[in-house]
């Protein structure tokens, strides 16, 4: 058996000096892609290296690097990966060059800063710009930050004019600046070329459509006679954003779009949508007047005189169908919430007028052919869903009125101090027991040296230490987990109670309502509904709580 060493048998009292677990996170953009300055990955990683290895008690866990990736949002894959460690509590502290490489999108980045990355606990250094958030290689400097942030904000803005500018004159000279060209032709060096087996179902739908068929029975027929939808057809020939839509069919949405596209008659259409460069985001759809169109730009694969006709039909179609539509309708509370609980198809939403009355009822797409899985859940009237739906909704508001009422008890007598009490005591013995394993593990180095230990009876006390820190680890992640649930709960901070308590002494469904509360609700062909709600996993923390102080007393 081997022996211990005095040194390893000394109780340890002193802090701990925990291991700082590194991520470092390199970028380079677009515009700087394949470079060899000053800002390429190379000097970036060997920079970070160095530094990270000047640091005491620091592992580098890993390397995330995003390359050809803009600073603008932080929707980045190797970003969302480092992110995903963070979680996993893989890594504590986050390295990068300068806060140009982190993101330059002032209002995220600074969420991130501030919010973030002190809720996960995480450590964040800037090396160039000497920012450090422990404050403990480089001063803390808080407004400089936000500053530097907001410069590089404005660097991005600038960039998306000037990029915005060269959109323009491409624009102007007939070039389309979008990414894929619309069904029934190819883009080639920014101009359309016809796609001839496309072009041929186009043309055989505006035939259709001449015919009398419906929007709904053109896309059946397409359907049954398996003609690859458009989205389907963009994957087959290799377009990475479709390569998961084999299973897309036909919907009478897309047999309308095409119908109604100026394109088709050679006309290029641009600027649909107000869209920022900068954010990405689109900013709301243009009106049909402000659209940018150039006439003949491309190959036509419908004569304009047809496509005309086809204007002249829809304006007709239109005025019809809002003569008949029995006055305004409502919104659509639970539309992309409600689904059909047999094939989790989303449930669409109809509109019957009948002698001037209007009802609308919910039935699901997949039965009526737009889908390869069919079943035979039934149409419904919708106003009985949303009933149904309100009904639960203030089942869930009354326990959280119950809950809360229970909640300020419990904070008025002295049981939640002795259950706090208890929960600190036990992350305080594993955090002793933790520390005194590491401070083991270290000296047993010590005693190998000085030959107090063999090298197998060294190999076999690293091993044994190493697995009870690795225990002691998960454990200490555990109770610190719980005590901070704990401490949440007796503050009377729980989102699921916050939430539900904000639609007290609501008596009719509303769209705000269904969004912040509802996860899915599904229907069955029997009419039965089963509701998911948002805030699953803080209620039923809330209810476990309530249930250990009806029935346990804590043991000091």
């Amino acid at each position: 058996m081997a022996r211990t060493s005095r040194k390893s048998e000394k109780i340890v009292t002193q802090n701990i000096t925990p291991v700082m677990k590194a991520g470092l996170y390199l970028r380079l953009s677009d515009e700087d892609n394949g470079g060899k300055g000053k800002d390429s990955i190379h000097n970036q990683l060997e920079l970070l290296l160095d530094f990270a290895e000047g640091i005491e008690k620091t592992e580098i866990v890993g390397t995330y690097t995003d390359n050809g990736r803009t600073g603008t949002d932080f929707e980045r894959p190797e970003w969302e990966r480092m992110m995903e460690d963070v979680r996993k509590r893989k890594i504590n502290c986050v390295i990068v060059k300068d806060l140009s490489r982190f993101g330059r999108n002032y209002l995220e980045a600074g969420d991130y800063l501030e919010k973030v990355f002190p809720f996960l606990g995480v450590r964040f250094i800037a090396v160039n710009d000497h920012y450090d958030s422990k404050g403990e290689i480089f001063k803390e400097k808080d407004l400089i930050t936000e500053f530097k942030n907001l410069a590089n904000d404005y660097y991005s803005r600038d960039i998306s004019k000037k990029i915005m500018s060269a959109f323009r004159t491409k624009k102007e000279q007939g070039q389309f600046i979008g990414s894929m060209a619309p069904y029934g032709y190819i883009l080639k060096e920014n101009h359309f070329i016809i796609d001839e087996p496309a072009a041929a179902v186009v043309r055989r739908i505006f035939l259709m459509k001449m015919q009398g068929a419906s929007f709904a029975e053109i896309a059946k027929t397409l359907n049954q006679e398996s003609i690859p939808s458009p989205s389907r057809y963009a994957g087959e020939r290799g377009g990475k954003k479709y390569k998961d839509c084999s299973h897309i069919l036909w919907q009478p949405q897309a047999v309308s779009r095409i119908l109604y596209n100026p394109t088709y008659v050679g006309d290029m259409v641009q600027g649909r949508n107000n869209r920022s460069i900068y954010s990405k985001e689109k900013q709301g759809k243009r009106k049909e007047e402000a659209w940018e169109i150039r006439k003949d730009s491309h190959p036509a694969i419908i004569e304009r005189e047809v496509f005309e006709k086809m204007q002249k039909l829809k304006e007709k179609n239109s005025k019809t169908w809002k003569d008949r539509q029995g006055g305004p309708g409502y919104e659509n509370i639970l539309e992309g919430i409600l689904v059909c609980g047999h094939c989790q198809h989303v449930m669409r939403r109809n509109k019957d007028v009948r002698k001037g009355k209007a009802q609308y009822y919910f039935y699901c797409g997949s039965a009526y052919n737009y889908s390869r899985t069919q079943c035979d859940t039934s149409s419904v009237i919708d106003y009985k869903i949303f009933d149904m739906v309100l009904r639960q909704i203030k089942l869930q508001i009354a326990l959280a009125v119950e809950a809360k009422s229970l909640t300020e008890q419990m904070k008025r007598s002295s049981r939640y101090t002795l259950f706090l009490k208890e929960k600190k005591k036990a992350r305080r013995q594993i955090k002793d027991e933790l520390g005194r394993m590491i401070y083991l593990k270290t000296n047993i180095y010590e005693d190998l040296k000085q030959g107090v230990l063999t090298k197998e009876e060294f190999l076999e006390a690293k091993e044994k230490y190493t697995l009870r820190i690795t225990e002691l680890e998960k454990e200490l992640y555990k109770k610190e987990a719980e005590l901070g649930a704990f401490e949440q709960y007796i503050s009377g901070s729980n989102k699921w109670m916050e939430t539900f308590l904000q639609f007290q002494g609501a008596e009719k469904l509303t769209r705000e309502m269904a969004v912040e509360l509802l996860e899915k609700v599904e229907v069955f062909r029997d009419k039965r509904l089963h509701i998911k709600f948002r805030f699953r996993n803080e209620y039923e923390y809330l209810m476990r709580q309530v249930d250990t102080e009806d029935r346990e007393e804590p043991c000091i």
